[in-house]
């Protein structure tokens, strides 16, 4: 272990959950004006231990997490009434962008020569929404209102290279996915690999026109003109030029994916883009992907393994789910939720950080979930020494922490990454520079 690398970890933990920069944010967002009792320092680290340490389903939890951690004598009362409050919630908001932007590590690298090389980010873009409950249906309507009336969607955009969100936007379970969709000048040199619904027509040729690149899942209803179509072992159907999509859709083979050439009519403009169709054995369907990646550029068999990237989003969503309290909370306050859902991410956050710290000082691969699992066990000492702004025992706390998870928390077959996981195109720990990687520059 590199014990300089540790001092810089360690202060930038110290940094992030300083007591001066938490508690200047409570009073600029109107949070604590006078600070007493619950300080934003206090209330920030027992929120966040608690959601990454136990099922949180109410304040009262909230509250026997803060007492536990600051041993005070402030009545479960007096705590909801100042959690509950829509101060709080934009607290625990601010809190937690911070804590995603800075606490995010590049874990991933791409070797030279291989096709995600080419590109600065790779970035992942989804959304998941969560049932609450239903006394909040007028502040979060749930798009299935006869069985969810109340829910709320995580939006998330997610860089592959650092295995973590970037920004994290929360919105009623209506909002439509397509305005969380990052800018297409922020997609220079990068590819956006998004779901169905998530990006239209119109935003493929302002994102080519910024030096972007997309690969999406193209709606079943979609009717182009075909004008070119393409096997993969290179021959070429002259059958099936000049005509509708779903005019030739029966025909086409399920044992080859297809490349096509399609155009439609966008602002009284023609855009060709490539449709890539692969046969899936499993739910006996085409899957459809829509691109603008030049078939000189990656084959089609790497374009639609890497659109498999995108299951990391829905594990990361999972986690959330699963080890990190993103659940309906019981309590029909507004606030309440919202801010419980902040303080549920900043926890997730903090230790999926905390994977990807050990993982580049250990030079060990490491599960993001194991690591979320045992959380409780580890998390503990370093919340102390963040509370007493000890920076000496916070490296303690942190070298024991590490050593614990490079030992108990390994992924179970990393070599299986390789043919068959997120490996197979070329991606590579970080810590591997020794072996010929070129490094994309993180998020």
């Amino acid at each position: 272990m590199d014990h300089g690398q540790l001092r810089m970890v360690a202060d930038k933990f110290h940094w992030v959950f300083s007591e001066p920069l938490l508690n200047a944010c409570g009073t600029d967002r109107k949070f604590c004006r006078r600070q007493r009792v619950i300080t934003p320092l206090r209330l920030g680290l027992a929120l966040t231990a608690t959601c990454a340490s136990q099922r949180v389903e109410t304040s009262a939890d909230c509250h026997g997490g803060f007492h536990a951690l600051c041993g005070t004598t402030v009545t479960s009362n007096a705590f909801s009434n100042q959690v509950a409050t829509p101060r709080c919630a934009d607290f625990a908001r601010t809190m937690t962008e911070r804590l995603v932007s800075d606490m995010t590590l590049q874990v991933l690298g791409c070797k030279k020569g291989h096709a995600c090389a080419a590109f600065h980010h790779i970035v992942m873009q989804d959304g998941s929404s969560c049932a609450i409950h239903d006394g909040v249906r007028e502040v979060f309507p749930g798009r299935c209102k006869a069985v969810q009336p109340a829910a709320v969607a995580l939006q998330t955009t997610m860089d592959v290279l650092c295995a973590a969100p970037t920004p994290v936007v929360l919105t009623p379970d209506t909002a439509s996915e397509q305005a969380f969709v990052p800018e297409p000048t922020a997609l220079r040199d990068s590819v956006l690999m998004a779901d169905r619904g998530a990006v239209d027509v119109h935003s493929l040729r302002r994102v080519q026109a910024e030096g972007g690149f997309l690969l999406i899942r193209a709606n079943a209803g979609m009717n182009p003109q075909v004008l070119e179509a393409c096997r993969e072992d290179g021959q070429r159907w002259h059958s099936l030029r000049h005509k509708a999509l779903q005019r030739i859709h029966a025909t086409l083979p399920n044992r080859q994916r297809v490349a096509r050439v399609v155009r439609w009519h966008v602002e009284g403009q023609p855009l060709c883009r490539r449709l890539l169709l692969s046969w899936n054995p499993r739910t006996k369907s085409f899957c459809s992907f829509l691109t603008n990646v030049p078939p000189q550029r990656d084959p089609l068999e790497v374009i639609c393994r890497a659109y498999t990237w995108r299951w990391q989003v829905a594990l990361l969503l999972k986690e959330w789910t699963s080890y990190a309290n993103r659940h309906a909370f019981d309590t029909a306050k507004p606030a309440l939720v919202e801010g419980l859902m902040w303080a549920a991410i900043a926890a997730a956050a903090l230790t999926r950080f905390v994977a990807h710290m050990t993982q580049l000082l250990t030079q060990v691969p490491l599960s993001t979930r194991k690591v979320a699992m045992c959380a409780i066990h580890v998390l503990g000492d370093v919340i102390e020494a963040l509370k007493r702004g000890d920076v000496v025992e916070l490296y303690t706390a942190l070298e024991a922490a590490i050593t614990s998870l490079a030992c108990h928390a390994q992924r179970a077959h990393p070599e299986r990454d390789r043919p068959r996981g997120r490996m197979q195109l070329g991606l590579e720990p970080y810590f591997e520079h020794d072996d010929g990687i070129e490094f994309a520059e993180a998020a």
